[in-house]
């Protein structure tokens, strides 16, 4: 009973030990990782776009790449469209007249599971220069109608980054400074006196306020929808678009839709069977948002 009792009390110890040890590796490795994980982060981002500063919008997905002066010169996104072997990390630059920058496809040490020698060549600077310069437009494989030459017996791979770049384009391309301008749902104003920063301006026209533009963010069926708005004196909405949205393709993402968008100028649309969700989230948002700000137009 005694040798029993011994050896549980020295299993104990060691294990007490080990514990001890772990935790004090873990303490001094965890802020190396950290620090290396960063620099890493860093260097993808600067092989897509060459920027001063990048200012990280949603973790590990989204940046604003910003020059020496504090101007906005683009963003940095990262998308992972399911390939051949599994999910394909890309890291995309965008700049602001939302043409591309360069795109990177992380390597096999860093999550690529593509077959070596075939998928894997996704990789290769033959066929990731060929993304440079283009548009969303332009984002296809050439026997699909685009401009991207597909890798031979690689197709599903190379399908893949050209859908997951376009897609990522559609998703984040109105983060570019441009697409967030309030002119995009305000044209009859000649400036825009921001009221708040990033989030309310008043549209002017000599000296008359005309009305006001806005941004709110919901909560969709998925993700957040950020959005902007085009208020008028006439209490009629003069434009609308999506900023940011992630809904489900093909069901909550239709909220992006002209033809439902155009529905807030004239009233209060129903909301899109199917997406109901997602739609009621923007029809909400908006007519809270008008709520909340519409003081700021007399």
């Amino acid at each position: 009973m005694t040798g029993i009792r011994q050896m549980i009390i020295t299993l104990f110890v060691v294990a007490v030990t080990c514990a001890v040890i772990l935790s004090f590796v873990y303490a001094f490795t965890e802020p190396r990782i950290a620090e290396t994980q960063a620099q890493l982060t860093l260097s993808g981002l600067e092989e897509v776009i060459a920027a001063y500063e990048y200012r990280e919008i949603i973790t590990d997905t989204l940046w604003q790449a910003v020059d020496s002066s504090g101007d906005n010169i683009g963003i940095v996104f990262r998308v992972f469209p399911q390939g051949y072997a599994g999910p394909i990390p890309i890291t995309v630059g965008l700049d602001n007249d939302g043409k591309i920058t360069g795109i990177r496809v992380a390597s096999a040490a860093e999550g690529l599971a593509e077959t070596p020698g075939l998928g894997a060549k996704i990789t290769q600077l033959g066929f990731t220069e060929q993304f440079k310069g283009k548009t969303a437009a332009d984002i296809a494989l050439e026997q699909e109608g685009g401009s991207i030459e597909a890798i031979t017996a690689a197709t599903i791979s190379s399908r893949a980054v050209t859908a997951g770049v376009k897609k990522g384009i559609e998703i984040y391309g109105a983060c570019v400074v441009p697409s967030c301008d309030p002119g995009v749902v305000f044209s009859d104003a000649d400036e825009f006196v921001e009221v708040i920063r990033d989030t309310l301006w008043k549209a002017v026209s000599g000296s008359d306020t005309l009305g006001i533009i806005f941004v709110g963010v919901v909560q969709g069926y998925l993700d957040d929808i950020k959005f902007m708005v085009g208020y008028n004196k006439q209490k009629i909405i003069t434009g609308i678009t999506i900023l940011y949205s992630q809904e489900t393709d093909g069901i909550g993402e239709v909220i992006r839709n002209e033809e439902f968008l155009e529905k807030f100028k004239t009233g209060v649309p129903e909301a899109i069977s199917g997406a109901t969700v997602s739609s009621k989230a923007l029809i909400n948002g908006v007519f809270n948002g008008i709520g909340k700000f519409k003081e700021y137009i007399e």
